[in-house]
């Protein structure tokens, strides 16, 4: 889950680019729908995945920029999802986001020596996962019409 606080936003830039794209995985529907409704307000594309082969799939095909994944998953737990990104060519440079409700004591380095840039525990802050998130993409506010 993700606490709702205060969110400081990043300026938006006068010029025009094509939105960041980022890929959610995760098998809780309210950790999607969370992510999805909080970070809708960024200019992004956000693509989401209930489970990791679907994830896997998702990010060879869509090619995101930044991958946000849980540990504990059907069709595909964290380790092996970090595992298929890094081996191929395609996907090995996409930074990936773990949060995880597991409290293992290892897990977070484990997740890391496999790939991951950082480890978040659930619930995790929404500020400070922007905060990370912010490091890898451009959170510009979506252009109000």
């Amino acid at each position: 889950m993700i606490t709702d606080a205060p969110i400081r936003r990043a300026d938006s830039p006068t010029s025009r680019r094509p939105p960041a794209k980022l890929l959610a995985i995760d098998d809780d529907p309210d950790v999607l729908c969370s992510l999805q409704r909080r970070l809708n307000e960024f200019d992004l594309q956000i693509n989401l995945a209930c489970h990791g082969t679907h994830g896997i799939w998702l990010a060879a095909t869509e090619k995101p920029d930044l991958i946000i994944t849980d540990v504990r998953m059907p069709q595909g737990e964290g380790g092996y999802v970090l595992e298929c990104l890094k081996q191929r060519v395609e996907t090995a440079s996409i930074p990936v986001i773990v949060l995880t409700g597991r409290r293992d004591g290892d897990l977070p380095g484990r997740m890391l020596r496999l790939g991951a840039v950082k480890v978040f525990h659930k619930p995790v802050a929404f500020q400070e996962l922007c905060d990370e998130i912010a490091r890898y993409i451009d959170l510009r506010e979506r252009e109000r019409e």
